[in-house]
């Protein structure tokens, strides 16, 4: 599995326990770490040109078609 794929894997996971938390502070602290997974992953896919979301090309934003997991 390519570095993205799974950076957004982990994402998905911390979404998944911030909806079973019960604690706010604990929901928050897992969406953000989600979000870093996210942009982890937007990152490596713009700096090494793999991936649809970013083209390959620094100067080209991130696409904002991504799975509604990803959405916040």
């Amino acid at each position: 599995m390519p570095k993205p794929a799974e950076y957004r894997e982990n994402a998905a996971l911390c979404l998944e326990a911030m909806r079973a938390a019960e604690s706010p502070e604990v929901k928050e602290s897992l969406q953000s770490l989600a979000q870093r997974w996210i942009d982890l992953a937007d990152r490596d896919e713009r700096n090494t040109g793999r991936g649809e979301r970013g083209g390959g090309r620094p100067d080209q934003a991130p696409q904002r078609d991504a799975p509604q997991w990803q959405r916040f």
